[in-house]
């Protein structure tokens, strides 16, 4: 019988052991599965991983206009003033500040507000800013100012000349019926107050209701209007406005302001005998400041010398409301303008009074108008001439020695 051969058998070298030899061939057809397939993707992150947060930095606060004390609806008027907007403001203000540079950054600002007949005003400050406003029937308007942060400057502002009076009127007589025993006019200009002519009570002039009389009865026969007029026709100086005020306004806006300061240069004493000022730093009280407003006797050029130191206590005033500063304006209107009689309106006087913070006060030039002692009717008068004349001739444009 033939057997059939058999196929030769595969044997394992004895010195590699069975067990690792299986691996490896398990393992030879996955590796070359790997290496002949698309490349290896990346790793997805394990949900153990952390992710990455994006963290958005908080918006710089809006820029804002604050003011300590001020009403809400003036601080939006001056917010639209700084930072952008329609400011309500007419005529030369409106067109200066239509041309202004806003702020970027928030604004603060510091004020006062005060009553002047009949109408609320506020001066405002920032920085050398000064802003003039108005609170009408209804909101508040820019009327005047000067605003250097913001590239503006004073407005065009109209010169004027104004009539000061003090009125002799004693208490329960009618202010604006008696008798204007201090009379000045005052120059304001686009610079600053321009100086102050003093005319004595005495001068006698022809009045603006007829006749001949001495300046002060012009007020007893025609109120303030017929004395502007009187005064126009003897100076040839253009009055813009009046304030008039009596012994009992006059007492009242002194206790308002606590007294005022006055440096006299010669000691001065009453028709009473008492003591005004001494030589030097006074603190005036109601009495003692009225008196030297009124004392002519003991006094070497009388009526003239009153004239003078009366044009003084007004500086004197104008000193003390400056080394305040213009944020104090209104409220020191508002003490005054109970105890006055005015034709200039709100607007007016608030930038009258701005002029104040573009000058020296103390330096505003106080002059009297000379004249020669006379006789008239009977009574002894003061008679203008050619010198007073050109007093007033240098006071027209309301600026003496321009």
């Amino acid at each position: 019988m033939t057997v059939a051969p058999t196929s030769p058998r595969f044997s394992l070298p004895s010195s590699l052991p069975r067990r690792s030899m299986l691996l490896g061939l398990v393992a030879a057809p996955l590796t070359v599965a790997a290496c002949s397939g698309d490349k290896k993707k990346p790793a997805t992150p394990s949900s153990s991983s952390s992710s990455t947060t994006t963290t958005t930095a908080p918006a710089p606060p809006k820029a804002a206009v604050t003011g300590k004390g001020l009403p809400k609806d003036l601080l939006a008027v001056m917010g639209a003033l700084y930072l952008g907007g329609k400011v309500p403001a007419t005529g030369n203000v409106a067109s200066a500040l239509s041309k202004r540079r806003t702020a970027k950054t928030s604004v603060a600002v510091s004020g006062t507000t005060g009553k002047w007949m009949g109408s609320t005003v506020a001066s405002v400050v920032h920085g050398k800013d000064v802003t003039l406003l108005v609170n009408g029937a209804s909101s508040w308007s820019v009327v005047g100012g000067w605003w250097p942060s913001l590239s503006v400057y004073r407005p065009p502002f109209p010169t004027m000349r104004v009539l000061a009076v003090g009125s002799d009127a004693r208490t329960g007589q009618p202010v604006e019926k008696c008798r204007g025993d201090a009379l000045h006019i005052i120059g304001v200009d686009h610079k600053g107050v321009g100086g102050m002519v003093g005319i004595p009570r005495d001068s006698w002039v022809p009045l603006s209701t007829g006749g001949n009389a001495k300046v002060n009865a012009a007020l007893v026969f025609g109120g303030p209007k017929a004395l502007v007029r009187t005064i126009e026709q003897a100076s040839g100086v253009q009055i813009d406005g009046y304030v008039i005020t009596g012994f009992k306004g006059f007492r009242g806006m002194v206790d308002s302001l606590g007294g005022i300061i006055f440096v006299a240069k010669h000691s001065l004493r009453s028709v009473d005998n008492f003591q005004i000022v001494k030589a030097g730093t006074n603190k005036l009280t109601s009495k003692t400041a009225l008196a030297l407003a009124r004392e002519r006797k003991h006094l070497p050029n009388g009526d003239f010398g009153r004239s003078a130191n009366q044009g003084e206590l007004i500086k004197a005033g104008m000193v003390m409301a400056q080394k305040l500063g213009p944020a104090q304006l209104a409220r020191l209107l508002g003490l005054m303008g109970p105890h006055l009689a005015t034709s200039l309106t709100p607007a007016e006087v608030l930038n009258l009074c701005a002029g104040l913070y573009l000058s020296d006060a103390a330096k505003v030039s106080n002059k009297v108008v000379p004249g020669a002692i006379g006789t008239r009717e009977g009574q002894s008068v003061v008679l203008l001439g050619s010198q007073a004349h050109s007093t007033f001739a240098d006071m027209k444009d309301g600026r003496l020695g321009a």
